[in-house]
């Protein structure tokens, strides 16, 4: 009667962890830091020279004079 059941199947492996090296992380830091440099402070800024670039058009409008 052993033939009517059969065993199991075994759980699957767990995935094969990544080895990291540290010279490549070093590496690609590095890169980051130098775009990060070159695009500068002018790379943050997100305004025109008539404003903000886009608004958002569901936003409530404010008052931007006083007395309004």
């Amino acid at each position: 009667m052993g033939g009517i059941f059969s065993a199991p199947s075994p759980p699957p492996l767990p995935p094969v962890p990544e080895i990291i090296d540290p010279a490549i992380e070093e590496e690609k830091a590095r890169l980051e830091s130098m775009d990060r440099r070159r695009r500068g402070r002018a790379g943050t800024i997100v305004t025109s020279d008539r404003g903000l670039l886009g608004t958002n058009e569901a936003a409530p409008q404010k008052k931007s004079l006083l007395g309004e």
